[in-house]
Protein backbone atom coordinates (compact mmCIF):
# COMPACT_ATOMS: atom_id res chain seq x y z
CA UNK A 1 0.00 0.00 0.00
CA UNK A 2 2.87 2.61 1.32
CA UNK A 3 4.87 1.17 -1.71
CA UNK A 4 2.30 1.84 -4.20
CA UNK A 5 1.76 5.88 -2.75
CA UNK A 6 5.28 6.89 -2.81
CA UNK A 7 6.25 4.95 -5.92
CA UNK A 8 6.51 8.57 -7.60
CA UNK A 9 8.52 10.32 -4.79
CA UNK A 10 12.24 10.31 -5.20
CA UNK A 11 14.96 8.46 -2.78
CA UNK A 12 15.90 11.24 -0.86
CA UNK A 13 11.95 12.36 0.04
CA UNK A 14 11.26 9.20 1.60
CA UNK A 15 14.56 8.81 3.28
CA UNK A 16 13.70 12.12 4.89
CA UNK A 17 10.25 11.44 5.25
CA UNK A 18 10.96 7.74 6.81
CA UNK A 19 13.43 9.75 9.46
CA UNK A 20 10.83 12.39 10.43
CA UNK A 21 9.21 11.00 13.02
CA UNK A 22 12.36 10.66 14.83
CA UNK A 23 12.48 14.40 14.99
CA UNK A 24 9.47 15.62 14.93
CA UNK A 25 7.70 13.39 18.06
CA UNK A 26 10.12 14.00 20.03
CA UNK A 27 10.86 18.07 19.35
CA UNK A 28 6.85 18.48 19.33
CA UNK A 29 6.70 17.71 22.92
CA UNK A 30 9.67 20.22 23.72
CA UNK A 31 8.78 23.26 21.67
CA UNK A 32 5.59 23.40 23.73
CA UNK A 33 6.99 23.05 27.72
CA UNK A 34 10.22 24.21 26.80
CA UNK A 35 8.73 27.80 27.27
CA UNK A 36 7.37 26.64 30.59
CA UNK A 37 11.09 25.25 31.26
CA UNK A 38 12.20 28.88 30.70
CA UNK A 39 9.94 30.38 32.64
CA UNK A 40 9.20 28.30 35.78
CA UNK A 41 12.41 26.03 36.04
CA UNK A 42 15.07 28.84 34.83
CA UNK A 43 12.93 31.14 36.29
CA UNK A 44 13.34 33.86 33.46
CA UNK A 45 10.73 36.72 32.40
CA UNK A 46 8.84 37.00 29.48
CA UNK A 47 10.72 39.69 28.19
CA UNK A 48 13.91 37.34 28.65
CA UNK A 49 12.37 34.83 27.20
CA UNK A 50 11.93 37.32 24.04
CA UNK A 51 14.76 38.40 24.09
CA UNK A 52 16.41 34.53 23.84
CA UNK A 53 14.02 34.16 20.93
CA UNK A 54 15.40 37.28 19.03
CA UNK A 55 19.23 36.05 19.50
CA UNK A 56 17.76 33.14 17.84
CA UNK A 57 15.98 34.69 14.83
CA UNK A 58 19.15 36.27 14.19
CA UNK A 59 21.31 33.66 13.59
CA UNK A 60 18.25 32.61 11.49
CA UNK A 61 18.36 35.68 9.14
CA UNK A 62 21.59 34.85 8.45
CA UNK A 63 22.23 31.83 7.95
CA UNK A 64 20.41 30.07 5.52
CA UNK A 65 21.69 32.71 3.07
CA UNK A 66 25.42 30.95 4.24
CA UNK A 67 23.62 27.60 3.67
CA UNK A 68 22.40 28.20 0.10
CA UNK A 69 25.94 29.61 -1.02
CA UNK A 70 27.52 26.80 0.78
CA UNK A 71 24.89 24.03 -0.74
CA UNK A 72 25.32 25.01 -4.15
CA UNK A 73 29.53 25.18 -3.65
CA UNK A 74 29.28 21.73 -1.55
CA UNK A 75 26.48 19.64 -2.31
CA UNK A 76 23.22 19.48 -0.63
CA UNK A 77 24.18 16.25 1.49
CA UNK A 78 27.12 17.11 2.70
CA UNK A 79 26.32 20.64 4.81
CA UNK A 80 22.95 19.50 5.16
CA UNK A 81 24.59 16.18 7.71
CA UNK A 82 27.28 18.45 9.22
CA UNK A 83 24.87 21.36 10.33
CA UNK A 84 21.69 19.49 10.87
CA UNK A 85 23.85 16.65 13.34
CA UNK A 86 26.28 18.73 15.41
CA UNK A 87 24.27 21.45 16.11
CA UNK A 88 21.05 19.65 17.11
CA UNK A 89 22.60 17.05 19.23
CA UNK A 90 24.84 19.40 20.69
CA UNK A 91 21.99 22.15 21.63
CA UNK A 92 19.70 19.41 23.16
CA UNK A 93 22.31 18.03 25.92
CA UNK A 94 23.16 21.84 26.74
CA UNK A 95 19.43 22.15 27.28
CA UNK A 96 19.19 19.09 29.52
CA UNK A 97 22.05 20.62 31.70
CA UNK A 98 20.77 24.33 31.75
CA UNK A 99 20.28 25.81 34.86
CA UNK A 100 20.53 29.77 34.16
CA UNK A 101 19.95 32.46 31.49
CA UNK A 102 23.09 31.79 30.09
CA UNK A 103 23.12 27.62 29.17
CA UNK A 104 19.50 28.95 27.34
CA UNK A 105 21.03 31.40 25.48
CA UNK A 106 24.14 29.04 24.41
CA UNK A 107 21.82 26.11 23.57
CA UNK A 108 19.58 29.07 21.41
CA UNK A 109 23.54 30.24 19.77
CA UNK A 110 24.11 26.55 18.73
CA UNK A 111 20.54 25.71 17.49
CA UNK A 112 20.22 28.99 15.74
CA UNK A 113 23.30 27.55 13.45
CA UNK A 114 21.41 24.48 12.45
CA UNK A 115 18.99 27.40 10.58
CA UNK A 116 22.22 26.52 7.93
CA UNK A 117 20.39 23.54 6.68
CA UNK A 118 16.23 25.18 6.60
CA UNK A 119 16.62 25.58 2.61
CA UNK A 120 19.42 22.91 2.15
CA UNK A 121 16.59 20.49 3.23
CA UNK A 122 13.51 21.63 1.30
CA UNK A 123 15.79 20.73 -1.59
CA UNK A 124 17.01 17.56 -0.82
CA UNK A 125 13.36 17.00 -0.19
CA UNK A 126 12.10 17.97 -3.54
CA UNK A 127 14.82 18.08 -6.06
CA UNK A 128 14.24 14.39 -7.03
CA UNK A 129 10.73 14.19 -7.32
CA UNK A 130 8.30 15.52 -10.13
CA UNK A 131 5.97 18.82 -9.34
CA UNK A 132 3.05 17.25 -9.25
CA UNK A 133 3.72 14.41 -6.44
CA UNK A 134 5.57 17.27 -3.97
CA UNK A 135 2.40 18.16 -2.12
CA UNK A 136 2.34 14.61 -1.13
CA UNK A 137 5.34 15.37 0.35
CA UNK A 138 4.84 17.73 2.22
CA UNK A 139 1.74 16.29 3.21
CA UNK A 140 3.49 13.55 4.79
CA UNK A 141 6.16 15.63 6.74
CA UNK A 142 2.89 18.13 7.85
CA UNK A 143 1.47 15.00 9.01
CA UNK A 144 4.04 13.50 11.02
CA UNK A 145 4.75 16.56 12.04
CA UNK A 146 1.32 16.45 13.62
CA UNK A 147 0.88 13.01 14.98
CA UNK A 148 4.44 14.55 17.22
CA UNK A 149 1.87 16.96 17.91
CA UNK A 150 -0.86 14.31 18.85
CA UNK A 151 1.71 12.71 21.36
CA UNK A 152 1.72 15.53 23.43
CA UNK A 153 -0.32 14.41 26.42
CA UNK A 154 2.76 11.62 26.79
CA UNK A 155 5.25 14.40 27.66
CA UNK A 156 2.56 16.05 29.61
CA UNK A 157 2.37 12.50 31.59
CA UNK A 158 6.18 12.42 31.73
CA UNK A 159 5.89 16.05 32.91
CA UNK A 160 2.90 15.08 35.56
CA UNK A 161 5.19 12.03 36.70
CA UNK A 162 8.31 13.68 37.10
CA UNK A 163 7.80 17.62 37.12
CA UNK A 164 8.32 20.15 35.00
CA UNK A 165 12.45 20.34 36.29
CA UNK A 166 13.16 16.66 35.60
CA UNK A 167 10.59 16.08 32.85
CA UNK A 168 11.83 18.38 30.44
CA UNK A 169 15.42 17.68 31.07
CA UNK A 170 14.14 13.47 30.26
CA UNK A 171 12.36 15.35 27.02
CA UNK A 172 15.70 16.74 26.00
CA UNK A 173 17.61 13.72 26.40
CA UNK A 174 14.98 11.36 24.32
CA UNK A 175 15.30 13.67 22.02
CA UNK A 176 18.92 13.13 21.95
CA UNK A 177 18.76 9.34 21.58
CA UNK A 178 16.23 9.95 18.91
CA UNK A 179 18.01 11.65 16.32
CA UNK A 180 21.47 9.81 16.48
CA UNK A 181 19.58 6.70 14.10
CA UNK A 182 18.20 9.40 12.56
CA UNK A 183 21.89 11.23 11.19
CA UNK A 184 23.10 7.30 10.55
CA UNK A 185 19.85 6.53 8.53
CA UNK A 186 19.98 9.90 6.60
CA UNK A 187 23.98 9.28 6.01
CA UNK A 188 23.93 5.94 4.31
CA UNK A 189 20.63 6.78 1.94
CA UNK A 190 20.85 10.49 1.22
CA UNK A 191 22.51 10.66 -2.46
CA UNK A 192 23.51 14.58 -4.08
CA UNK A 193 20.39 15.62 -6.18
CA UNK A 194 21.86 15.74 -9.78
CA UNK A 195 20.34 19.48 -9.73
CA UNK A 196 22.76 20.22 -6.85
CA UNK A 197 26.11 18.81 -9.47
CA UNK A 198 24.66 21.29 -12.35
CA UNK A 199 24.75 24.15 -10.40
CA UNK A 200 28.31 23.73 -8.95
CA UNK A 201 29.27 23.28 -12.51
CA UNK A 202 27.12 26.72 -13.34
CA UNK A 203 28.49 30.08 -12.15
CA UNK A 204 25.27 31.41 -13.05
CA UNK A 205 23.39 31.04 -10.00
CA UNK A 206 26.65 30.66 -7.72
CA UNK A 207 28.21 33.32 -5.02
CA UNK A 208 26.47 36.80 -4.50
CA UNK A 209 25.82 36.99 -8.49
CA UNK A 210 23.67 33.41 -7.71
CA UNK A 211 21.41 36.02 -5.27
CA UNK A 212 21.01 38.95 -7.71
CA UNK A 213 19.72 36.31 -10.48
CA UNK A 214 17.55 34.53 -8.32
CA UNK A 215 15.98 38.09 -7.19
CA UNK A 216 15.35 39.11 -10.31
CA UNK A 217 13.60 36.08 -11.03
CA UNK A 218 11.25 36.61 -7.90
CA UNK A 219 10.29 40.09 -8.63
CA UNK A 220 8.78 39.15 -12.01
CA UNK A 221 6.45 36.01 -10.69
CA UNK A 222 3.33 37.59 -8.79
CA UNK A 223 2.65 34.70 -7.27
CA UNK A 224 6.19 33.90 -5.87
CA UNK A 225 5.95 37.70 -4.42
CA UNK A 226 2.57 36.68 -2.74
CA UNK A 227 3.67 33.64 -1.23
CA UNK A 228 6.86 35.68 -0.22
CA UNK A 229 4.52 38.12 1.94
CA UNK A 230 2.04 35.83 3.18
CA UNK A 231 5.19 33.43 4.46
CA UNK A 232 6.87 36.85 6.01
CA UNK A 233 3.64 37.31 8.26
CA UNK A 234 3.66 33.76 9.16
CA UNK A 235 6.94 34.07 10.52
CA UNK A 236 5.17 36.30 13.22
CA UNK A 237 3.00 33.55 14.55
CA UNK A 238 5.88 31.66 14.70
CA UNK A 239 7.85 33.44 16.49
CA UNK A 240 5.19 34.34 19.19
CA UNK A 241 4.48 30.55 19.35
CA UNK A 242 6.42 29.99 22.50
CA UNK A 243 3.95 32.41 24.37
CA UNK A 244 0.79 30.58 23.03
CA UNK A 245 1.53 27.78 25.55
CA UNK A 246 2.07 29.90 28.21
CA UNK A 247 -1.26 32.14 27.40
CA UNK A 248 -2.99 28.98 27.67
CA UNK A 249 -1.86 28.69 31.36
CA UNK A 250 -1.48 31.87 32.48
CA UNK A 251 -3.89 33.38 35.06
CA UNK A 252 -4.92 36.40 32.50
CA UNK A 253 -5.08 34.06 29.87
CA UNK A 254 -6.94 31.09 29.74
CA UNK A 255 -5.54 29.73 33.34
CA UNK A 256 -5.71 26.02 31.84
CA UNK A 257 -3.25 23.74 34.12
CA UNK A 258 -0.35 22.28 32.25
CA UNK A 259 -1.56 18.88 31.72
CA UNK A 260 -4.71 19.78 30.36
CA UNK A 261 -2.74 22.31 28.22
CA UNK A 262 -1.13 19.57 26.21
CA UNK A 263 -5.12 18.41 24.57
CA UNK A 264 -5.08 21.99 22.98
CA UNK A 265 -2.34 20.79 20.18
CA UNK A 266 -3.01 17.42 20.19
CA UNK A 267 -6.83 18.49 18.92
CA UNK A 268 -4.80 20.73 16.47
CA UNK A 269 -3.13 17.73 15.51
CA UNK A 270 -6.34 15.77 14.75
CA UNK A 271 -6.96 18.26 12.25
CA UNK A 272 -3.87 18.78 10.69
CA UNK A 273 -3.19 15.27 9.99
CA UNK A 274 -6.69 14.51 8.22
CA UNK A 275 -5.84 17.32 6.04
CA UNK A 276 -2.25 16.46 5.25
CA UNK A 277 -3.35 12.96 4.37
CA UNK A 278 -6.82 13.59 2.68
CA UNK A 279 -6.96 17.03 1.39
CA UNK A 280 -2.92 18.26 0.99
CA UNK A 281 -1.76 15.61 -2.07
CA UNK A 282 -4.45 16.07 -3.85
CA UNK A 283 -3.81 19.28 -4.89
CA UNK A 284 -3.15 20.19 -8.38
CA UNK A 285 -3.61 23.43 -9.73
CA UNK A 286 -2.67 26.66 -8.65
CA UNK A 287 -6.65 27.90 -8.13
CA UNK A 288 -6.37 24.62 -5.54
CA UNK A 289 -3.28 25.98 -4.11
CA UNK A 290 -4.79 29.75 -3.73
CA UNK A 291 -8.31 28.53 -2.54
CA UNK A 292 -6.87 25.80 0.16
CA UNK A 293 -4.58 28.64 1.57
CA UNK A 294 -7.50 31.24 1.70
CA UNK A 295 -9.34 28.63 3.64
CA UNK A 296 -6.71 27.84 5.85
CA UNK A 297 -6.06 32.10 6.78
CA UNK A 298 -9.87 32.59 7.19
CA UNK A 299 -10.47 29.69 10.16
CA UNK A 300 -7.11 30.46 11.50
CA UNK A 301 -8.34 33.93 12.09
CA UNK A 302 -10.89 32.44 13.56
CA UNK A 303 -9.24 30.22 15.84
CA UNK A 304 -7.21 32.87 17.09
CA UNK A 305 -10.56 35.22 17.39
CA UNK A 306 -11.80 32.30 19.62
CA UNK A 307 -8.36 32.14 21.61
CA UNK A 308 -9.25 36.01 22.33
CA UNK A 309 -12.60 35.65 23.27
CA UNK A 310 -12.83 32.50 25.45
CA UNK A 311 -13.40 33.03 28.78
CA UNK A 312 -10.88 31.74 31.49
CA UNK A 313 -11.12 27.50 32.21
CA UNK A 314 -13.43 26.78 29.58
CA UNK A 315 -11.71 23.93 27.69
CA UNK A 316 -14.69 22.81 24.79
CA UNK A 317 -13.98 26.80 23.35
CA UNK A 318 -10.11 26.51 24.21
CA UNK A 319 -11.02 22.93 22.36
CA UNK A 320 -12.50 24.28 19.16
CA UNK A 321 -9.75 27.26 18.88
CA UNK A 322 -7.24 24.21 18.59
CA UNK A 323 -9.41 22.68 16.11
CA UNK A 324 -9.13 25.23 13.65
CA UNK A 325 -5.83 26.38 14.08
CA UNK A 326 -5.09 22.93 12.68
CA UNK A 327 -6.60 23.89 9.37
CA UNK A 328 -4.00 27.32 9.08
CA UNK A 329 -1.18 25.09 10.39
CA UNK A 330 -1.69 22.77 7.66
CA UNK A 331 -1.94 25.62 4.66
CA UNK A 332 0.65 28.00 6.40
CA UNK A 333 3.69 25.07 6.30
CA UNK A 334 3.11 22.18 3.50
CA UNK A 335 0.17 23.85 1.04
CA UNK A 336 2.51 27.37 1.06
CA UNK A 337 5.66 25.41 1.01
CA UNK A 338 4.69 23.40 -1.90
CA UNK A 339 2.96 25.90 -3.78
CA UNK A 340 6.62 27.96 -3.38
CA UNK A 341 9.00 25.07 -4.67
CA UNK A 342 6.44 24.04 -7.63
CA UNK A 343 6.60 28.30 -8.77
CA UNK A 344 9.92 28.01 -8.40
CA UNK A 345 10.67 24.96 -11.18
CA UNK A 346 8.43 27.34 -13.02
CA UNK A 347 11.04 30.32 -13.40
CA UNK A 348 13.94 28.15 -12.55
CA UNK A 349 15.50 25.49 -10.60
CA UNK A 350 18.68 26.32 -10.40
CA UNK A 351 17.64 29.13 -8.35
CA UNK A 352 15.73 26.76 -5.47
CA UNK A 353 18.49 26.95 -3.03
CA UNK A 354 19.12 30.69 -3.40
CA UNK A 355 15.32 31.57 -3.32
CA UNK A 356 14.48 29.83 -0.54
CA UNK A 357 17.13 30.77 1.28
CA UNK A 358 15.70 34.36 0.62
CA UNK A 359 12.50 33.66 1.59
CA UNK A 360 13.70 32.13 5.01
CA UNK A 361 16.15 35.34 5.58
CA UNK A 362 13.73 38.03 4.56
CA UNK A 363 11.06 36.51 7.23
CA UNK A 364 13.87 35.92 9.94
CA UNK A 365 15.10 39.48 9.51
CA UNK A 366 11.27 41.17 9.11
CA UNK A 367 10.20 39.27 12.42
CA UNK A 368 13.54 39.49 14.12
CA UNK A 369 12.18 41.61 17.24
CA UNK A 370 9.12 39.58 16.84
CA UNK A 371 10.07 38.02 19.97
CA UNK A 372 10.95 40.40 22.57
CA UNK A 373 8.14 42.83 21.45
CA UNK A 374 5.64 40.09 21.87
CA UNK A 375 7.60 38.94 25.46
CA UNK A 376 6.87 43.16 26.49
CA UNK A 377 3.24 43.20 25.34
CA UNK A 378 2.33 39.79 26.60
CA UNK A 379 3.57 40.97 30.36
CA UNK A 380 1.38 44.16 29.61
CA UNK A 381 -1.98 42.12 28.71
CA UNK A 382 -1.72 38.44 27.19
CA UNK A 383 -4.20 39.10 24.74
CA UNK A 384 -2.18 41.85 22.77
CA UNK A 385 -0.03 39.23 21.07
CA UNK A 386 -2.76 37.47 19.95
CA UNK A 387 -4.82 40.54 18.73
CA UNK A 388 -1.86 41.01 16.56
CA UNK A 389 -1.68 37.65 15.19
CA UNK A 390 -5.58 37.73 14.36
CA UNK A 391 -4.29 41.39 12.30
CA UNK A 392 -1.46 39.47 10.22
CA UNK A 393 -3.51 36.41 9.29
CA UNK A 394 -6.70 39.34 7.90
CA UNK A 395 -3.88 40.63 6.58
CA UNK A 396 -2.69 37.36 4.69
CA UNK A 397 -6.13 36.22 3.75
CA UNK A 398 -6.67 39.99 2.05
CA UNK A 399 -3.19 39.38 -0.03
CA UNK A 400 -4.28 36.17 -1.07
CA UNK A 401 -7.81 36.58 -2.40
CA UNK A 402 -6.52 39.97 -4.45
CA UNK A 403 -4.01 38.02 -6.04
CA UNK A 404 -6.28 35.23 -7.04
CA UNK A 405 -8.73 37.69 -8.29
CA UNK A 406 -5.53 39.92 -10.24
CA UNK A 407 -4.64 36.68 -12.08
CA UNK A 408 -8.30 35.39 -12.49
CA UNK A 409 -7.29 31.65 -11.59
CA UNK A 410 -9.63 29.13 -11.25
Amino acid sequence: MLTRIYRNVGGNAKTLILTEPLWSIPMSWIFFYRPMFMSVVIGLLPVEIGILITIFNLLTSVMPLLGGYLADRFGRKRVFMLFDSVCWLTSLIIWAISYNIWHALLAYVIEGCASVIYSVWECLLVEDTMWEFRSLIYGSISAIWTIGSLTTPIAGYIIGLYGLDMGCRLLFLLAFCALVPAYIIRQIYLREPEIGRRVREDGSFSGVKGYLNSLSLMRRSRTILTLLTIIVMAGFFNSSYAYFSLYLIHREGLELSENVASLIPSVSSIVSLTLSLMVVPRLKSSGDYFKTLISGYSLGSLAIFLLINSPKGLLSTALLSGALLGFYSTVAFSVSRAFLANQIDAIDERARAKILSVTITLSSLINLPTPTIVGYLFSLNPKIPFIIILATFLTSLLTLICSLRNQNIR
